[in-house]
């Protein structure tokens, strides 16, 4: 972009226009001046919130690269108040404001499970770049969408059901099945199993139980 192209981009974030139709509905001439000042300070606000967040995914970034040769970054997130998951979300954000330079309020309107969906591993860069240039921000819009990609044979996404089982103690078990050294062992794991399959049975029959009612109620 030359010099003017750069002022002429200047000038439109300056100048406010307002794309409600405040013609077709009665609103008093006083009322219609403070709601477009109050969205002009709405965008602005929602334009500071969108340069703050591009600032943490960028510094963030920035900050990984010094660590990397080292391998403390962990212990360096962790001592400012954040987690894996905080910097997994930004690192993905980043990945999306790095390729799409030009979209960074969108990218910054995005919910983190939009996030998450548009930069998953089998996602290509073209599905990516259709979406983003639909100015598409919805989750479920996107999701939809992978979806419809999927169905054309296209991508492979699937997502991981989602469970309140704590799934570790079963895989656990599981390990200490081949390490079993004796019988007493064998027997011990066991009796853990037949309790789980007594208290599977139970919640099996109270699963029947509420289908039936539910069924009753339908009809």
């Amino acid at each position: 972009m030359d010099i003017f192209g750069e002022l002429q981009e200047v000038i439109k974030k300056d100048i406010y226009v307002s794309n409600f139709d405040f013609g077709s509905y009665e609103i008093e001439e006083k009322d219609i001046e403070f709601i477009k000042s109050s969205e002009q300070k709405l965008r602005k606000s929602f334009m500071a919130i969108s340069n703050s967040l591009y600032d943490i995914c960028t510094v963030l970034n920035q900050v990984s690269l010094k660590f990397k040769n080292s391998g403390d970054f962990m212990k360096w997130y962790q001592a400012n108040g954040l987690n894996k998951d905080n910097i997994s979300e930004f690192n993905k954000r980043f990945i999306l404001f790095n390729e799409f330079k030009e979209k960074k309020d969108l990218i910054s309107s995005l919910s983190n499970q939009a996030v998450k969906l548009l930069t998953h591993k089998d996602v290509t860069y073209s599905t990516r770049e259709k979406i983003i240039k639909e100015n598409i921000t919805k989750a479920q819009t996107i999701k939809q969408l992978l979806r419809s990609v999927k169905d054309q044979g296209i991508l492979e996404f699937n997502d991981k059901p989602k469970t309140h089982i704590n799934l570790k103690k079963f895989e656990k078990m599981k390990n200490n099945l081949t390490k079993v050294k004796n019988s007493k062992e064998l027997k011990n794991i066991k009796s853990e199993i037949d309790i789980i399959e007594k208290y599977l049975k139970e919640i099996n029959q109270i699963v029947k139980n509420k289908e039936n009612e539910l069924d009753k109620k339908n009809n």
